[in-house]
């Protein structure tokens, strides 16, 4: 259902969620995903949840009038939280596509990872392709990919990158991350964990019941910031999405349990 302008609904799990509008217009509807939450249907399984629908259809999944309401303009993964630009009409979408085709929309990502990259800002240049596994892998039969990333925090064992996708492959950042090998903390389809308990951080020989959950048990990627000019009226527009709980969650117990010099 609808609350205050947001989407309140329950994911796979059963646990209510809220998919927050940061910005709308007629033209322009700007979101801040919630882990967990697919952008388009699934071809595999359409009926799990997923922002096109939830717009378009409806939280019942059942079609309100025949009119479209939003047309998705780029996608995140579903195990990613932060902000998703949709179209409002065919006019806008058809701008923003160009606009990201042409590489004039800034993106800006907070990741952890695992160790620490060095340099600590750098540039990762690594064609992407594809394959029929549904997984991507490096190759030069690939689609160009540039990446660009900055050291914003270092732990013992982890670090908090802030990253610049140039281009808009898919799981580029996670692959590109993967390919120098620092990749995302949790992330296990391309070299990460399943999930980060204060266990693991303490190291300690045992588990105690109550420190046995997990931290954060999705990708440890967030969509931060985006730089936009309005696809009609052209002004430069910035958004910001707030880091969700578990991603807080997770650089404070890094803080706390896996701090240099600790």
């Amino acid at each position: 259902m609808k609350q205050n302008n947001d989407f309140l609904f329950r994911n796979a799990e059963g646990k209510k969620q809220i998919l927050q509008i940061i910005f709308e217009d007629t033209d322009l509807l700007v979101l801040n995903k919630p882990a967990g939450l697919r952008v388009l249907p699934d071809r595999w399984n359409e009926d799990l949840l997923n922002v096109y629908d939830l717009f378009n259809r409806g939280p019942s999944g059942v079609a309100e009038n025949s009119e479209q309401k939003i047309w998705i303009v780029h996608r995140i993964d579903a195990g990613t939280s932060g902000l998703l630009i949709c179209a409002r009409n065919p006019e806008s979408h058809r701008i923003f596509n160009q606009s990201f085709a042409e590489g004039n929309i800034q993106k800006t990502y907070l990741a952890v990872v695992k160790g620490c990259p060095s340099p600590a800002e750098g540039k990762i240049d690594f064609p992407l392709l594809l394959t029929s596994q549904g997984r991507v892998k490096l190759s030069s039969q690939g689609k160009s990919a540039l990446t660009h990333y900055r050291v914003a925090e270092r732990f013992r064992h982890f670090s908090l990158l802030e990253v610049f996708p140039q281009t808009g492959r898919m799981h580029q950042i996670r692959v590109h991350l993967q390919a120098i090998g620092h990749p995302l903390a949790v992330d296990p389809k391309y070299g990460g964990a399943n999930d980060i308990k204060i266990t693991d951080l303490k190291k300690m020989p045992f588990r105690i019941e109550d420190e046995g959950s997990s931290l954060i048990s999705r990708l440890t990627l967030h969509a931060w910031k985006l730089k936009i000019n309005h696809p009609i009226q052209q002004q430069a527009m910035e958004f910001e999405a707030e880091i969700p709980k578990d991603f807080s969650a997770l650089l404070k117990s890094l803080r706390k349990w896996d701090r240099l010099n600790a």
